[in-house]
């Protein structure tokens, strides 16, 4: 496979010249699989992610001021990383519902929660979707604090003693009611 210079190559794929799509997946396709695979994903999912970040090259490169300040492989490879770790955080983030987590509580024909002592379920239903998720991954899954960050996004654990004091703190209040 003959080198070829990025601006040449990113003139060719303005140009939709197949020559160059050809020339793109055969040099960045490879390390986006390797990539991918590495972290939990299938040759498939390799691919899926390698057109979604065609896609977005295309769409990058058709806007005037786009500027290229690094290679156009390790361009590509971060476009992918990026779709790939945000497909993994989305994945991740659905969690089984409070209901399903916590035992049983009896109801009366309105649906209103009653008996065994169990005020937990009734200040968790009050609480927003986000503080559920928080609160059962913390408490309920034992999940790592660590990988809750990477799982909801956040950009460090600042961030995520933040957002598990606000949750408690919201859930306090509705035991106080």
């Amino acid at each position: 496979m003959p080198e070829i210079s990025d601006d040449s190559l990113l003139s060719q794929l303005k140009n939709e010249e197949n020559a160059a799509f050809d020339y793109l997946y055969e040099s960045c396709f490879p390390s986006v699989t390797k990539y991918i695979r590495q972290n939990t994903g299938s040759e498939q999912d390799a691919e899926d992610i390698f057109q979604e970040s065609v896609i977005v090259l295309l769409s990058k490169i058709r806007q005037p001021e786009f500027l290229l300040t690094a290679s156009l492989k390790t361009y590509m490879f971060s476009i992918s990383k990026n779709l790939w770790l945000k497909k993994l955080r989305d994945s991740r983030s659905v969690m089984v519902a409070v209901e399903d987590c916590l035992p049983d509580m009896a109801t009366d024909e309105k649906g209103t929660a009653y008996g065994n002592g169990n005020d937990l379920l009734i200040w968790l239903k009050k609480l927003t979707a986000n503080c559920q998720r928080i609160l059962k991954a913390i408490f309920y899954f034992n999940e790592p604090m660590e990988s809750l960050i990477i799982k909801m996004g956040w950009k460090n654990k600042h961030t995520a003693s933040n957002q598990k004091y606000k949750c408690i703190e919201q859930l306090r209040r509705e035991s106080k009611k």
